[in-house]
């Protein structure tokens, strides 16, 4: 048997649809066919070229990282997932979308998502089926993996192991709490999710800014308080008194940043309060810069990094979603699919830049 896999083989190219013959999983290890895969900004990030001084493997990358998919294949001693559930070829899984090598310093540590040899898969190299954009995924040995509770919809699950599970432990880290008031930098999928998530914890007023109206109006269906819409407050000065009039004056407790655009960590600083916490999740790519002035942080400010997650939340994200499936619009937030064929038109329609797309999220379905 054949699959396909999607390769970035040169920057600035057309990704490539190569095939190879799936491999049978080794002890211990499961081997998924894939039934959805998300179109994630990062992903946005490797076909627009931006990450150029990243060196791609010879073979090429192996593209995807979100998504879901079906249990194919057990290996020989695999009877559960990693909670213990009873697993059996057909059940319905997400998995841990950070691939650590449990033996670095921070591994060791428990923060896999800090591994320090951490490498972009690559294309052409057995396993074969080490990124989301393709017919199956070769999960090794040990690597976590949880069977989906029956109440959810398919619809629901393709985000959990990417954009839910990197914004709820970022606003963890940050101490997001009861009666905060929280601002989010973008309203994408990452956006909407840490929408719902602040208010989860807690949060008194949630304030998010973005351009794109059919995002913003999104997440107010999240639970959004308030949103700036950043062509009508067109230059940081006024994107921060409005967020100094919507937080009574003082700031806000919270400020995440997922555009991926540098520029907006001096303008995040002046939207926190003293003691407020600024944390940078969007901004992947190597090499920008920006200024700040160190005196605005003695006042309690503080500059916080926060990638991916640990393996142990995405339990409590299933969890979460059962409870609150019928009150809020998760259906809403993919709203478009394309044929995994159909890789190379796809990314075009999802590109935010410059342009006002109706994609809020995209997934490449197999």
């Amino acid at each position: 048997m054949k699959g396909r896999v999607v390769a970035c083989v040169e920057y600035g190219k057309p990704f490539e649809i190569q095939e190879y013959d799936v491999p049978e999983p080794a002890p211990g290890a499961v081997l998924l066919r894939m039934t959805q895969a998300g179109i994630c900004g990062s992903d946005l990030h490797v076909w627009r070229g931006d990450q150029v001084n990243v060196p791609l493997p010879p073979t090429g990358r192996a593209m995807g990282h979100e998504g879901t998919g079906v249990v194919e294949t057990l290996g020989d001693g695999v009877t559960t997932d990693s909670a213990g559930a009873p697993v059996q070829k057909g059940d319905r899984v997400v998995y841990a979308a950070v691939f650590p090598c449990y033996a670095c310093h921070q591994c060791l540590k428990g923060n896999t998502n800090w591994c320090m040899n951490r490498n972009y898969p690559a294309a052409g190299t057995w396993p074969y089926f080490t990124g989301t954009y393709a017919d199956f995924l070769y999960l090794p040995p040990r690597h976590p993996f949880f069977r989906v509770p029956d109440e959810l919809d398919d619809d629901l699950l393709g985000p959990v192991n990417c954009a839910m599970g990197t914004v709820t432990t970022g606003l963890i880290r940050a101490g997001a709490g009861e009666g905060d008031y929280v601002v989010i930098q973008g309203a994408g999928g990452l956006g909407v999710h840490a929408t719902a998530m602040a208010k989860e914890m807690g949060a008194d007023r949630v304030i998010i800014l973005d351009r794109l109206e059919n995002r913003l109006e999104l997440a107010e269906a999240f639970g959004a308080d308030h949103t700036i819409n950043i062509e009508e407050f067109n230059t940081p000065e006024t994107r921060v008194r409005r967020v100094k009039e919507l937080t009574d004056g003082r700031g806000a407790d919270v400020v995440m940043e997922l555009v991926g655009r540098a520029e907006l960590l001096a303008e995040g600083i002046d939207m926190l309060s003293n003691g407020g916490t600024f944390i940078e999740i969007g901004d992947i790519v190597r090499g920008r810069e920006v200024s700040i002035d160190p005196s605005k942080l003695l006042q309690g400010k503080n500059i916080m990094g926060s990638l991916m997650y640990r393996a142990e939340l995405l339990p409590r994200l299933l969890n979460f979603l059962v409870r609150n499936r019928e009150r809020l619009p998760f259906e809403r937030i993919v709203s478009h699919k394309f044929p995994l064929a159909e890789v190379n038109e796809a990314f075009p329609q999802c590109e935010w830049d410059q342009r006002q797309p109706e994609i809020t999220r995209a997934m490449l379905v197999p």
